[in-house]
């Protein structure tokens, strides 16, 4: 029963004693322990129950373990000592222990008690007066006085100032109420404890409200003096560590974000002292290399690196040492990782100005080096293709700066771009330029949309098409040159104007022959419309049984090889009817030089053959044509021109726009009449055809056809004239040349009149009288005296007819000879002096003055000897038919007329005759002026037929008894 009880309190006091009561067997190891291990060391008795207590005891203590061994070994069965613990958290503790031997028992019954609190506690009784003065007379503290129920009676201190409060304002207040409700309970077991103990109490680190609600760190020492009768109270001495427990809170923090970040850290963290031994590795470090944390630290990081690294890691270690920040890549073949590229950086520690160790970061970037290297490639070859690429292009960043411009853009603006990269692109071109592009990019960089817009930069005099795209970045510009596009689309419009307005039919396929667009001329002439025709080919629409294939079969061929062709073929309309057109098929390249599209014009030629010059005229394909084409404003402005003008002309587009064609293509001989008649038919807006003189560029004359056909707006106002010429020169020296022959056939048929008239009339009438005679002859006898008379008249009627055959035959030879001689420059002087030295004689018995003005440089194109025989004759007939009345004057003149010829005049003072009665047998053979003097009616025919033979002209003037006067012209 006893024994029972003994238990009882044994395993009461195991349970409840605030010391540490614990039973140790002679090996050293815990047999049973109280439950007060929890607070003194952390530990609850399970824990340490079968561990040796040299465990948990520090190096520098052990000593103590061995003198108590010691004197235990000589007999000494009880022992108290003080020695360090280490808790459960790591910290280390002083305890005072008291130890008995039981031999009976055949252990150690120990008894342990915290020894921090006796120290302070031993400290405080030595220093309690002279802390007492020091804080009263400093005012550093705050005393306090609590009843037995915690109430204060009595409050003094400098700390009060701090706290806000009045010492009277604190009486009678129960201090629980100013105690955080986080640490009542604490405050509460102190001042419990405190009750029953007649030791000082430490309360550490608890939250004191101030007077404005605000909390403050203080720790607190308690002493028991309710049994004191000069105190009867619990003393407190009061601290204010807020201070300090603030410091310590932050350390705390910081101290918790290292560890946490160093044993967090995604990135591989260590420490490493000069040697390059590893002090501290985190786990992201073992992770990688493999191993047990205890297989790492202590052991140098070399251990773990190729020769060829580590001798760069020592390198830059020892850079580190020297006091840098060291930043390094480095590339490294593991056995087991395989190759890695690792990014590092090493920190030097520094501790009172010396370096003790180094923090190492060191980092994987494989994959970012990985990926960097395919960023660079995929860079590169971005580059290569915004290099490659035939459009110009730039990016500009928010700023609106350079930050990339490609080849082409240098190329096509003749600028450097390592001098605008980086430069404002309003700063870098001229006002022209960024007033017309400003909007447009601030649209987009504003709204994120994609702009495109062509633009004409006089600066550059080019048009381009110009796109921009918005991005996070900035933005991105594609431009090229179409200078040429818009070029070729104001033609189109031009031309289309033309194709609107013609009547012929103009087709528009694609690259594969399906119908796209059709005039209304195509729908007038075959009866079919666009929509009935539109996604089909033509040919299956429009030929027919009777369609020639060999036609249809050149027609594909010609469409294959891509070249333009004009063809006849025979088609029919939507009503069946046969009609035969000439189809003008040309093809349409894009930029590439790739055909995309087919204009064919057709032109009904069943009725009009010549409606070919019409379709080249009006067709779409007008540029094309060999014939101008004009178009003028109502005013007869031109506003454009083909080429076939610029080729018949010599004008080009910009030589002309904006000028009347009267202002360059008319001339001297252009017909005054006929260009007045025309510009009254323009007044009139009507079509019409006029035929001009006009003059080239160079100043040579050709003749045109002109059609001009007005152009109507849809309210039927004029807007426009088109104006097609067609040189016609080649037809006009035609119609020139068959006038000419008529006129050669009208004096050749004249000449054979003559002719006819010598053969009926002199020839015929000798031939006559000589058939008479013979038959006569025949008649008489030979000694008869009519015989006599009657031969002698027929030898007078041969020689008649001699002289006639004579005048044939020279008449004859001259015209022959017209077209077989050659014309030579003969001097004028020298063969009218000529002529007159060989009538010396018979001008000198007729006293004849002969004044001659001819320069002896003048020369005309001739044939010597007829040139020779007008003179002669000339001057012949001016003796013969001189006047009795008065001496015989002769004026023989030369002068170059402005055509360029030269004109001959021959002037006497003789008989003359009648120029109205005589009319125009004055040059004609055998006529005769004069009856009363002897001649044949052949020297002026000669004269005239000599004259014309030479392509030149003879006039003739007289009157009677004043005189004859001849022009000559010859060139």
């Amino acid at each position: 029963m006893e024994g029972s009880r003994n238990n009882n309190i044994i395993n009461h006091m195991m349970r409840y004693s605030l010391d540490m009561i614990c039973t140790i067997d002679e090996a050293g190891r815990f047999i049973q322990v109280s439950e007060s291990c929890r607070q003194i060391l952390g530990y609850n008795p399970q824990e340490l129950q079968g561990h040796v207590a040299h465990d948990f005891i520090p190096p520098k203590d052990r000593r103590t373990i061995l003198e108590f061994s010691q004197i235990v070994s000589r007999g000494n069965t009880d022992y108290s000592f003080e020695n360090c613990y280490i808790k459960k958290n790591g910290q280390e503790i002083p305890l005072y222990w008291s130890v008995v031997w039981s031999a009976e028992e055949n252990f150690f019954f120990c008894i342990v008690r915290e020894a921090t609190a006796q120290k302070v506690e031993n400290n405080e009784i030595q220093k309690s007066a002279e802390l007492h003065r020091v804080l009263v007379e400093q005012e550093s503290d705050m005393l306090a006085l609590l009843d037995v129920f915690s109430n204060y009676l009595y409050v003094a201190g400098a700390s009060l100032k701090n706290l806000g409060y009045h010492p009277n304002q604190l009486i009678g207040v129960n201090l629980f109420e100013l105690i955080h409700p986080e640490d009542i309970d604490k405050v509460q077991e102190a001042v419990a404890f405190t009750r029953r103990s007649q030791a000082l109490v430490k309360l550490t680190e608890y939250r004191y409200k101030t007077a404005d609600g605000q909390w403050q760190w203080q720790e607190a020492t308690l002493s028991n003096q309710l049994e004191n009768p000069a105190i009867k109270a619990i003393v407190v001495s009061c601290q204010d560590i807020t201070v300090r427990k603030h410091s310590q809170l932050q350390l705390t923090r910081s101290e918790q974000r290292f560890r946490s970040l160093f044993a967090n850290n995604p990135d591989m963290v260590l420490y490493q002292d000069e040697a390059g031994t590893i002090m501290d590795a985190n786990p992201s470090f073992i992770a990688f290399i493999k191993k047990q944390k205890i297989e790492v630290t202590s052991r140098l990081l070399y251990a773990f690196l190729p020769e060829k690294a580590a001798l760069l890691f020592k390198e830059k270690l020892k850079e580190a040492f020297n006091g840098s920040k060291v930043n390094f890549e480095v590339d490294v073949n593991f056995r087991e990782q395989g190759h890695k590229v690792l990014s590092v950086v090493k920190i030097p520690l520094v501790v009172e100005d010396k370096v003790v160790a180094v923090h190492a970061i060191i980092k994987d970037i494989t994959l970012e080096t990985q990926a960097q290297r395919i960023i660079e490639q995929q860079a590169n070859r971005l580059n290569t293709i915004l290099e490659s690429i035939t459009d110009a292009f730039f990016t500009l960043d928010k700023n609106w700066n350079f930050t990339f411009i490609n080849h082409e853009f240098e190329r096509l603006l003749q600028m450097d771009r390592q001098k605008l990269i980086g430069e404002n692109i309003w700063a870098s071109f001229p006002t022209e330029i960024t007033q017309k592009l400003y909007n447009q990019y601030q649209h987009a960089a504003q709204t994120g949309e994609t702009i495109h817009f062509d633009i004409y930069l006089e600066t550059f005099k080019s048009w381009y098409d110009i796109k921009v795209y918005s991005s996070e970045e900035g933005l991105s510009v594609y431009f090229q040159d179409v200078t040429e596009r818009i070029n070729a689309e104001k033609e189109l419009e031009r031309l289309s104007l033309i194709a609107r307005k013609t009547t012929n039919g103009v087709v528009i396929t694609d690259a594969q022959g399906l119908t796209e667009w059709v005039n209304e001329g195509f729908t007038n002439m075959t009866g079919y419309s666009l929509a009935e025709i539109a996604g089909k080919k033509p040919g299956a629409i429009l030929q027919g049984p009777d369609t020639d294939p060999v036609t249809v079969e050149r027609i594909s061929a010609k469409l294959k090889a891509g070249q333009p062709f004009t063809i006849e073929i025979l088609n029919y309309k939507k009503t069946g009817e046969k009609f035969w057109i000439n189809k003008e098929i040309t093809p349409i390249l894009n930029q590439a030089g790739d055909i995309f599209k087919f204009i064919a014009v057709q032109n009904d030629i069943t009725e009009k053959k010549q409606a070919e010059l019409e379709l080249k005229k009006l067709s779409l394909v007008a540029s094309r044509t060999s014939h101008g084409v004009v178009i003028m404003d109502t005013e007869c402005h031109i506003e454009w021109v083909n080429e076939g003008f610029t080729r018949m002309f010599g004008y080009t587009l910009s030589e002309v726009i904006g000028k009347d064609p009267k202002e360059f293509l008319e001339g001297p001989n252009t017909d005054k009449a006929e260009v007045q008649q025309m510009r009254e038919k323009l007044t009139e807006a009507v079509p019409f055809n006029v035929i001009l003189m006009v003059y080239r560029k160079n100043g040579e004359s050709f003749w045109v056809s002109i059609d001009f056909s007005p152009v109507f707006d849809k309210e039927g106002i004029l807007t426009q004239f088109i104006a097609i010429q067609k040189d016609i020169t080649l037809r006009k020296e035609a119609e020139a040349n068959l006038v000419k022959m008529s006129q050669d056939l009208y004096k050749h048929n004249r000449d054979l009149q003559q002719f006819t008239y010598i053969i009926s009339h002199n020839l015929r009438s000798p031939v006559a009288n000589a058939i008479g005679l013979t038959r006569l002859l025949t008649s008489l006898s030979k000694e008869s005296k009519d015989f006599d008379t009657s031969l002698v008249y027929l030898k007078d009627t041969v020689i008649q007819m001699d002289q006639v055959l004579k005048d044939i035959n020279q008449i004859l030879s001259i015209r022959d000879r017209k077209n077989v001689q050659e014309k030579k420059g003969i001097s004028l002087f020298t063969i009218c002096h000529q002529a007159l030295i060989d009538l010396t004689k018979p001008l000198r018995q007729c006293n004849a003055q002969v004044q001659v003005d001819i320069n002896k440089e003048t020369e005309v194109q001739a044939y010597r000897a007829y040139l020779y025989s007008i003179f002669h004759n000339l001057l012949t007939n001016a003796i013969k038919y001189r006047s009795e009345k008065r001496a015989l004057q002769i004026i023989i003149k030369a002068t170059r007329v402005p055509d360029g010829r030269t004109c001959i005049t021959f002037s006497d003072n003789g008989s003359g005759f009648d120029r109205i009665k005589v009319g125009d047998n004055a040059f004609k053979l055998y006529k005769r002026f004069h009856p009363q003097i002897e001649g044949k009616g052949i020297g002026l025919f000669l004269v005239k037929t000599h004259v014309e033979a030479m392509n030149g002209q003879i006039e003739v003037s007289s009157q009677v008894d004043v005189g004859t006067s001849f022009t000559i012209y010859l060139s």
